[in-house]
């Protein structure tokens, strides 16, 4: 099964390199690298210059927007295996096989999902749950990002596109959950996934300091988390869980003395009721 991996990218020029090196590492060799780059410089295509030898690449380019580029990648889409790397992460050398593997094992799933660790192996970037179970509207949130979905194509022609209003660089006020609410709709048309905690995909842990890019980018994610929740009928019993959880997370820091996490959870648990409650 070949793979599709689409990376759209803007501002990154070492990481971009990182994840490449990785790919060309693979043990799977059957993919094609799709780069949607939003950079006004050459930065990047002078890295996709380098690695042409070493894999399929296909260069394009995009206005600014995650969920914009991942749209503009997706009509080039030729593979039968959909993913969609982040600049900033990378694959150990069996990703791709286990996927492969994974999916040609059972016909009947339309995707598999894995968690996100740090360069120690640690989770990264959220919660994850810590056992194999199929996806569903309640645990996606716990079992899937942007950069470890992997889809078969007839799943992703299924869903259509990504919403462009949901995601960093949209010029909305949501700047996140452009990826779950794809998952989502996947899940809707009646596609089968699978998350399984030994798929791990590498990337930084975001969330280093308590400061005012933090919180700003708090702001953004959460709002889009929020509103998420919001196109997606969720339940206000489920939406009262997921605020409990960052209000619980900032009293315990005031507790604590800890004013800038107080104030990160506090921003958390507000911007996600503001998004579930916006309309537009």
């Amino acid at each position: 099964m070949k793979f599709s991996l689409v990376m759209a990218t803007l501002g990154r020029s070492v990481e971009v390199e990182r994840l490449f090196a990785s790919l060309a590492e693979q043990s799977c060799r059957d993919f094609e690298l799709i780069v949607v780059d939003q950079n006004p410089d050459d930065r990047v295509e002078a890295i996709v210059n380098r690695f042409r030898g070493q894999m399929e690449i296909v260069y394009l380019r995009s206005e600014k927007g995650l969920s914009r580029a991942r749209n503009v990648g997706l009509r080039a889409v030729r593979g039968e295996i959909v993913a969609f790397p982040d600049d900033d992460c990378w694959y150990a050398r069996n990703v791709l096989s286990f996927v492969a593997d994974r999916l040609d094992k059972d016909s009947s799933l339309g995707g598999v999902t894995g968690c996100s660790v740090d360069h120690t192996g640690k989770f990264s970037q959220g919660r994850w749950a810590d056992q194999p179970t199929r996806v569903d509207r309640f645990n996606v949130w716990t079992s899937a990002t942007s950069y470890t979905i992997f889809l078969r194509a007839q799943a992703v022609r299924a869903v259509g596109a990504f919403d462009e209003r949901l995601g960093v660089g949209s010029g909305s006020r949501w700047g996140a959950g452009e990826e779950v609410n794809f998952l989502l709709g996947a899940l809707r048309a009646g596609v089968s996934v699978a998350y399984d905690p030994a798929l791990r995909i590498a990337h930084p842990e975001p969330l280093q300091s308590f400061d005012e890019r933090s919180f700003n980018r708090g702001r953004l994610y959460n709002r889009g988390f929020g509103r998420v929740l919001g196109l997606n009928g969720y339940p206000w019993h489920f939406v009262l869980y997921l605020l409990a959880r960052p209000m619980a997370g900032c009293l315990v820091a005031l507790v604590n003395g800890d004013v800038a996490r107080a104030r990160y959870y506090w921003i958390a648990s507000t911007q996600r009721i503001l998004g579930w409650a916006d309309r537009g």
